[in-house]
């Protein structure tokens, strides 16, 4: 089954820009690593070139977002987070996290914790994998892939613990119109 499953996820040849099929290692990954670098672009030091607080002007109160996590809002984005989702570069995901949970909470505690209190360290966390997921049966160009990124199982709970935060407020800043990124609408 291993050798199965290993043939399938593995790129065999990619068809380049000139319709030449390439098939050693050193190829393939120098065509990956061209046609996403370009696509998606290096920003090093970018510049911020206008002024938030004078374009958006909102009187609102923000104290939710900045309040301390409690150990209740951990436990339930851990019993929110999704079961089946690949692992990241740490190999645990939502499902390890749900199962060894008593025996692993404090720890993520004390990680939030650090986190809100501005004592952690997220270079050591903050690394991911970035994998190639085939968008077609038998893909040959690099455009037959859509790229991800596998994150840790602690910076995901991290950011999602954030992002559950701004989703609860962020209706009162986007026009109802607005349809792109929201949770439960579609375009």
């Amino acid at each position: 089954m291993a050798t199965v499953s290993y043939r399938k996820n593995i790129i065999s040849q990619l068809l380049n820009e000139d319709g030449v099929m390439i098939s050693d290692h050193e190829g393939k990954a120098g065509l990956l690593w061209s046609a996403y670098k370009n696509r998606m672009g290096i920003s090093l030091n970018p510049d911020m070139r206008f002024d938030l607080e004078q374009l958006i002007q909102v009187n609102m109160d923000f104290y939710s977002l900045i309040q301390p996590f409690s150990t209740e809002e951990i436990d339930r984005i851990v019993k929110d987070m999704p079961s089946d989702k690949a692992p990241g570069p740490d190999g645990f995901n939502g499902l390890f996290l749900k199962k060894c949970w008593p025996l692993i909470k404090q720890t993520f505690y004390d990680l939030c914790f650090d986190f809100f209190s501005g004592n952690l360290d997220l270079e050591s966390i903050n690394n991911s994998f970035i994998t190639l997921i085939p968008k077609i049966n038998n893909p040959e160009t690099v455009n037959d892939f859509r790229p991800i990124s596998l994150l840790n199982c602690s910076i995901k709970l991290i950011t999602k613990i954030l992002a559950e935060r701004l989703q609860a407020i962020i209706f009162e800043f986007i026009h109802a119109k607005q349809y792109g990124l929201i949770k439960g609408r579609t375009i």
